[in-house]
């Protein structure tokens, strides 16, 4: 399963080396590679942006 940004493009940059997608599509960014997939979906059910709390060391 591939995670698809904005454009509907494949989001490809986390997969392996010689992995298909990346192959096809070539390297696509993550447009919020600081927030999870469940985290974009609480924002979109949301309607608003949600910052992830930096972890506390």
């Amino acid at each position: 399963m591939l995670f698809c940004n904005s454009e509907g493009l494949p989001i490809t940059e986390h997969l392996p080396e010689g992995h298909e997608g990346r192959e096809i599509y070539g390297i696509v960014k993550d447009p919020d590679p600081d927030k999870g997939r469940a985290m974009w979906r609480l924002e979109q059910k949301q309607g608003r942006s949600i910052q992830k709390a930096k972890d506390k060391k």
